[in-house]
């Protein structure tokens, strides 16, 4: 909270104005306590509405698990089933073949990254928080692959747009569970049905209530959109199944450098950075429809939704850190 006086609670006794630090540290932590309340009050008004919306208690619930919480009452709703028999339930798995849970659409042109797909396709994975990483070199770009996305950039360096060139940055609408949903994945123990309950229930009333400007509704599927994710590969969850988190994260990484490597074939175009869902390109200002057109038809080939930014200047300092400047 960036607070001007942090105090440890005196110990009995200590010094001879041991009664005024006391107070003076009660002081400071009320003062404490109001700015905390002042900067989570949004936080704690959602969970009090979606508490009183669904009959859940939330009020002392995490993001995630207010998300993992809410997915578990619309999908034992809708399926009739037992919310303590649901619960329990998990899909373990002594290992997962990457080849078998590759897209089958995922094609690339160059040899380099041909060899990422057959790297990915001779995988085995026992431990999915490590064991993937590796990292490639196209055309002076390095892209950075491991178990939870790809990441890549250019380094102690600022871009700009001008007169010639345009910084365009894409990012996909909400990847991973549009990963999901349009591939139709899943976690084995909850069924194929459980892709249809997460669109109709969870992601669909969300884009219909960030319309409507029902910002409880909206944050609230959020949360629960963005959690299934994340408990796929937490054995305490009613989730888990690993083999589904690979399947997002691997298949979103192939994804996306198939459409950084369809838009680096722009002549003069310069790739700045990648990540997780998205990529920043300069390109030349005449190339712009080329850019678009390049874009539909991966969003075709991929039935995944670009989101797009303008930026007039890029300040990199490495590759976790950089600043941008958006085009009036």
């Amino acid at each position: 909270m960036d607070l001007e006086n942090i105090e440890d609670m005196p110990s009995q006794g200590e010094g001879e104005n041991w009664l005024e630090m006391v107070l003076s540290y009660n002081l400071n932590d009320v003062i404490a306590t109001k700015k905390l309340y002042e900067l989570t009050a949004n936080m704690i008004e959602l969970r009090k509405q979606l508490t009183k919306m669904y009959g859940i208690n939330l009020l002392n619930a995490s993001d995630s698990k207010i998300g993992s919480e809410l997915t578990l009452k619309l999908y034992c709703q809708k399926t009739g089933k037992n919310i303590k028999d649901v619960r329990s339930m998990r899909t373990y798995r002594k290992a997962i073949k990457i080849g078998d849970i590759i897209f089958p659409y995922v094609k690339f042109n160059s040899d380099v990254f041909n060899l990422v797909l057959n790297h990915f396709k001779n995988l085995e994975i026992k431990d999915t928080k490590s064991g993937s990483e590796f990292s490639v070199n196209y055309k002076d770009f390095q892209f950075d692959y491991g178990s939870g996305g790809i990441h890549g950039s250019i380094s102690n360096s600022i871009v700009e747009s001008d007169k010639e060139y345009v910084i365009i940055d894409a990012d996909v609408s909400s990847l991973y569970p549009s990963i999901a949903i349009v591939n139709g994945l899943y976690p084995r123990h909850l069924g194929r049905e459980f892709v249809d309950i997460y669109n109709q229930e969870i992601v669909v009333p969300r884009l219909i209530a960030k319309k409507e400007g029902n910002k409880v509704l909206a944050d609230g599927f959020k949360l629960a959109a963005n959690s299934v994710y994340g408990k796929s590969n937490d054995v305490y969850s009613w989730l888990y199944d690993p083999q589904y988190t690979m399947a997002t994260t691997i298949n979103g990484q192939l994804l996306l450098t198939m459409l950084a490597e369809m838009l680096m074939e722009i002549n003069d175009s310069k790739l700045i950075q990648i990540n997780t869902d998205g990529l920043t390109m300069k390109i030349p200002r005449d190339k712009g429809t080329q850019y678009f057109d390049i874009c539909e038809k991966w969003m075709k080939i991929t039935k995944l939704e670009l989101e797009y930014v303008k930026y007039s200047k890029m300040i990199i300092f490495d590759v976790n850190y950089w600043r941008h400047n958006l085009v009036n």
